[in-house]
């Protein structure tokens, strides 16, 4: 083999190595290219949506404040705001949620205000009926106040009564629409006599009492000191009671040594009251 002959061959030897050098060059220089224009579509992407989240701002921390308000369970909210037609569908939805159906006429007072509307309803339903719908008014979340409220019956042997409901709905911005507030569960059951008894026996019957509890209405307060309350009953036996103990229908909320009573928290007929004793001075 001649030196020429040598040297082309070993040109043509470099010429392939470094062509396939410089291909697998660029296809790593491609791949790398690719790579990267991929990364920056992703970070377009996030910008694009950073943007669009820091425009919306003022529309997100009014979301947030919501859900803030709906975080806790006990807390009360106002609606955004209140027609006559958006708490007449409050109030349907609430008796969805008792499985009940109430029939009562509706309408708009006059007192309303700027930040709540006042309205009433009566009607004729059953009498537990109508406790259990006043109490999902009440104790749901939204900001429904009750200003008055009054039943009577035509016959003491029916257990359906006549009432008439008068109510705030409250309402200011920024606050939630009925459609984004949900049943909440109500844990504190409802503990009333039957104040219709009379129609399922012929004669009426007594209370089922516990005799070991005081009877505020055969007692009378005959001393009183600042962690104490004396009370005789018409049998002529004394008891003592602290704050806190209990007695028929109830207990003793507070001694007032100062106003010489003693308060009681008493629930007899399904809600509860104040039974206040005076100390007895002539005793």
């Amino acid at each position: 083999m001649t030196n020429t002959s040598r040297n082309t061959l070993v040109l043509s030897s470099l010429l392939v190595v470094s062509g396939l050098i410089g291909f697998l060059m660029l296809r790593s220089a491609k791949l790398d290219l690719d790579e990267k224009k991929s990364a920056n579509k992703e970070i377009s992407k996030e910008i694009a949506n950073f943007s669009k989240l820091v425009s919306n701002r003022n529309e997100l921390e009014s979301e947030h404040a919501k859900y803030q308000a709906m975080a806790g369970s006990n807390a009360k909210v106002l609606f955004n705001s209140d027609t006559s037609i958006i708490t007449y569908d409050y109030l349907l939805k609430v008796l969805k949620w008792l499985g009940r159906d109430i029939e009562y006429d509706f309408g708009m007072s006059d007192k309303s205000e700027g930040n709540y509307n006042e309205y009433v309803i009566s009607g004729l339903c059953h009498y537990m009926d109508l406790v259990r719908f006043t109490r999902q008014i009440e104790y749901q979340r939204p900001l429904l106040t009750i200003e008055d409220i009054s039943i009577s019956s035509e016959s003491a042997r029916s257990d359906t009564v006549n009432f008439s409901m008068m109510f705030r709905t409250h309402f200011k911005e920024p606050g939630l629409s009925p459609d984004e507030i949900g049943y909440r569960s109500i844990q504190k059951p409802v503990q009333a006599f039957d104040l219709f008894r009379a129609r399922y026996t012929e004669e009426i019957q007594g209370y089922d009492e516990d005799p070991r509890l005081v009877n505020l209405d055969d007692n009378t307060l005959i001393a009183i000191s600042e962690k104490r309350a004396f009370l005789r009953d018409n049998r002529g036996i004394i008891r003592i009671l602290k704050e806190g103990d209990r007695v028929l229908w109830g207990r003793l909320y507070k001694i007032d040594s100062r106003e010489q009573m003693a308060v009681f928290k008493i629930n007899k007929y399904g809600f509860e009251e104040n039974q206040i004793l005076q100390l007895n001075k002539e005793d």
